[in-house]
């Protein structure tokens, strides 16, 4: 057993390395030891470095939305979900796993602030509309602004906050924080219009993208509402992109069972 003491600590299973909580420490165990099984080791902690790698890519994109909307178990909880995912790729790619080859889509719905669901508050998510020429709308449906949002009681207008991460699935690993301005919504309006934010992205090659939307109130003179039962905040989009074109995960079918021939002959027979 051996205690982590990285600044990122990894909780979860990968391989044949499962990394824990105990006692207050972060620790990591291999289930085997033989020698076969310490090489196997040592790429499942390739992995885990790759997959925790990537959660950390994500935290900084989203930093200032990591800093207002998360809770104490943001980064264990996103650890865990990048693990979730590496561990969609087959085994035989252990040591070298990449993102590219694992289901990406599940990081959508990943909620940075675990005390109340987004769509509880904010209940129409927006769409998201991939176009020829690397153009993404991301397009929130005209509505009654009451049938939108349910507001904080004394809130008098609410801000909606959308950060977008583009990235490289590719050795470049090359990415794009999309920063985007706050939109403001007053909560007195009877009809919130059709709205629409277009990005201009270059799609070519092997690309992910990844949108997270926060929304929090204010409350007049008293500034941001601080009650966790309205800020809220998670990722509601998470694509595979190849040249523009939305890559759905397929899943490797299991191995199937090899049946002998059969055996030539007479067969018995059941009788009651």
């Amino acid at each position: 057993m051996a205690i982590q003491n990285g600044v990122i600590k990894i909780k979860g299973k990968l391989g044949d390395l499962v990394a824990y909580e105990r006692n207050g420490k972060y620790v990591m165990r291999q289930n085997v030891s033989d020698k076969k099984q310490s090489e196997n080791s040592k790429k499942s902690s390739r992995d885990f470095g790759s997959a925790s790698k990537t959660a950390a890519q994500l935290r900084k994109a989203f930093a200032p939305l990591v800093e207002f909307y998360g809770n104490d178990g943001l980064v264990n909880r996103l650890n865990k979900q990048l693990v979730a995912i590496f561990n969609t790729i087959p085994p035989e790619h252990t040591g070298k796993k990449r993102l590219a080859d694992g289901n990406i889509a599940l990081l959508k719905g990943f909620e940075f602030n675990k005390s109340r669901p987004f769509e509880e508050v904010f209940r129409s998510l927006p769409t998201l509309q991939i176009e020829p020429g690397g153009l993404v709308k991301l397009i929130i449906p005209k509505k009654k602004t009451s049938e939108l949002i349910k507001p904080h009681p004394k809130a008098v207008r609410a801000c909606l906050q959308v950060r977008g991460f583009h990235f490289d699935l590719g050795e470049s690993e090359e990415y794009e924080i999309i920063k985007i301005k706050d939109l403001i919504i007053h909560l007195d309006q009877g009809q919130f219009p059709k709205t629409v934010l277009p990005i201009k992205l270059d799609h070519d090659g092997d690309k992910a993208l990844v949108i997270v939307m926060g929304i929090r109130f204010n409350i007049g003179g008293s500034g941001y509402s601080g009650d966790k039962k309205y800020f809220v905040c998670k990722i509601t989009h998470a694509l595979h992109l190849k040249d523009g074109i939305v890559i759905d995960f397929v899943a490797q079918p299991g191995k199937k069972a090899v049946i002998a021939d059969e055996e030539e002959g007479l067969s018995w027979v059941v009788e009651d």
